[in-house]
């Protein structure tokens, strides 16, 4: 059995409605790491989507990286966001499952943007030395104290063999469709240029698709210029024999 997470970064957006309505559809759960300041000018979505079975989490406010920002200014990020997801879920009147937040770019406060070069980090993932900087680890004192955690459960990617990425309070990932590739301001500046080539990058990942008890956790993003390339991605997942699983 293939099993993953679907996590999904930068709702809420004018494509949010359409990707629920498909998620909902097909009985899929998701988490949404939300922008504070898209969740201020378009809150409606996000009620939605939690009437529609999604969980929402926190992406900061304006999704500036961790890393060119003060200490204050992070906290402030999280908390103004924190604010508009727990009003969500009360107009919503549905009770929130946790708390659970994601750096932008995975940059947790010291400048190495990961998402971008994850596959980089996976050689000597066990014993190598990331987020070490008194920021970093001062944030993280802040997520756990505030009752952020990860809620994902048998995990089998060497990442997850770090210590210090297992015990963090922020959210990872295992893998990244790479979806944002194909905006107009990436396209052809970086490996993968089509949709095929997202599809094959699904079909050769050795973790993805490792067949076992273990899962993993994949990132798309809710853009409305790639809005059909992650339906597109997500749907050849399913016909994979994926299972996503539920984090509540």
């Amino acid at each position: 059995m293939l099993k993953a997470y679907l996590t999904i970064d930068d709702s809420p957006s004018p494509y949010t409605d359409t990707l629920i309505d498909f998620l909902a559809e097909r009985n899929i759960p998701a988490i949404l790491f939300c922008r504070g300041d898209r969740m201020a000018e378009n809150p409606q979505a996000i009620i939605r989507a939690i009437e529609k079975g999604m969980v929402i989490a926190n992406h900061s406010y304006s999704h500036c990286p961790a890393g060119e920002l003060s200490y204050e200014e992070i906290i402030s990020e999280i908390e103004k966001t924190e604010k508009l997801i727990d009003e969500c879920y009360q107009k919503a009147a549905v009770a929130r499952p946790g708390k659970y937040f994601r750096f932008p770019y995975i940059d947790k406060g010291d400048g190495d943007r990961l998402e971008r070069r994850f596959g980089e980090i996976t050689g000597d993932i066990e014993t190598a030395s990331l987020f070490g900087d008194d920021k970093v680890r001062q944030i993280q004192d802040y997520l756990k104290a505030e009752g952020f955690t990860q809620p994902f459960e048998k995990l089998t990617h060497p990442l997850y063999k770090n210590k210090a990425v297992a015990r963090a309070a922020d959210c990872l990932f295992t893998y990244s469709s790479c979806d944002w590739m194909l905006t107009r301001r990436h396209q052809g500046q970086f490996d993968y240029k089509s949709l095929d080539d997202l599809k094959c990058k699904i079909d050769d990942d050795p973790w993805l698709c490792r067949e076992g008890e273990g899962a993993q956790i994949v990132l798309f993003h809710d853009q409305p210029e790639i809005g059909q390339v992650a339906i597109a991605l997500i749907t050849h997942m399913l016909d994979k024999g994926f299972e996503f699983l539920s984090v509540t």
